[in-house]
C-alpha cells in the first residue's frame, strides 16, 4: 500500500491528462477523505465553476496537496464515482509514491473581497515608511497570490503589504508581478497581479480551505435552483 500524509480533510488540487498525457483542463479542487482496504482512496469530487467535474473512469491524474509548508505530488488513476447522500464522491487509486515537489502555480478562483494595502518600492523599506494603506478589491485569489484591483500604478517587481478580508484577516506581503490598465472598464484603473512572499503557511492554507468552501456553496446554490 502506498503511504502518503494526507489526513482527512486535507484540500487537495487535481491535475487531469488525458490518453497523450497532455493536461485536459484547469487545475481542480478537492478534498481527501479515506483510505479504504485495498489502498484505494475516496476523495470530494471536484468542482469546477460551480458545478461537479466528472472525472471518468480510467483517467490519470496527479493529486497535489500541501503539509506544514511543503507541498507533494503523486500520479494515481480515476476507479470510478459515486453518491452518498448529497456527497459526490471520487475513487481513485495512488500509481506512484509520493514526491516533494516545488510549487508551479495555484488554482485561481474569481471573487470580489476586501483587501487593505499599501505599496512599497523596495522589499526593505522600513514599516513606518511604507506610506498609508488604501482601499482595494480583488479579481481573483489564490493560494499563490492575488489580482488587485486599484487606482494606484505600481511598477513591476515593487511591494505590496496587503491584509485580505476573508473569514479572518489573511496578512501578506506579496511582490507585483503585472500591471494591466483598465480604466475604462470601470471604478479601478489597474489590476495588479500579486504574488505572495512573505505569507505564513496557515494563512496560505486558510485561502485554499476558503475556496474550496466557496465552490462547495456554489455547488450547493445549483442543487436548489
Amino acid at each position: 500500500m502506498i503511504k502518503t500524509k494526507l489526513t482527512l480533510g486535507t484540500k487537495l488540487e487535481l491535475e487531469l491528462y488525458d490518453a497523450n498525457g497532455d493536461k485536459i483542463v484547469p487545475t481542480l479542487i478537492s478534498q481527501f477523505e479515506a483510505v479504504l482496504p485495498d489502498g484505494s482512496m475516496e476523495i470530494l469530487s471536484p468542482i469546477l465553476e460551480g458545478r461537479i467535474y466528472p472525472v471518468h473512469r480510467g483517467t490519470n491524474l496527479d493529486v497535489i496537496y500541501e503539509k506544514n509548508g511543503d507541498l507533494y505530488r503523486f500520479a494515481s488513476q480515476a476507479l470510478g464515482r459515486k453518491l452518498e447522500g448529497n456527497i459526490h464522491l471520487l475513487r481513485i487509486k495512488p500509481l506512484s509514491e509520493e514526491e516533494k515537489i516545488q510549487r508551479r502555480y495555484f488554482f485561481r478562483f474569481n471573487c470580489v473581497r476586501d483587501v487593505d494595502y499599501r505599496i512599497f518600492a523596495h522589499r526593505e523599506t522600513k514599516e513606518e515608511e511604507r506610506g498609508d494603506y488604501k482601499k482595494g478589491i480583488t479579481k481573483d485569489i489564490s493560494g499563490g497570490g492575488i489580482c488587485l484591483c486599484s487606482d494606484i500604478r505600481p511598477e513591476i517587481g515593487w511591494y505590496v503589504e496587503g491584509k485580505l478580508l476573508l473569514n479572518q484577516d489573511i496578512l501578506f506581503i506579496g511582490r507585483v508581478v503585472r500591471v494591466i490598465n483598465i480604466h475604462d472598464r470601470g471604478k479601478y484603473n489597474y489590476e495588479i497581479g500579486i504574488e505572495f512572499d512573505d505569507i505564513s503557511n496557515m494563512n496560505r492554507e486558510r485561502i485554499i480551505g476558503y475556496i474550496f468552501e466557496e465552490q462547495r456553496k456554489l455547488l450547493k446554490k445549483g442543487w436548489t435552483k
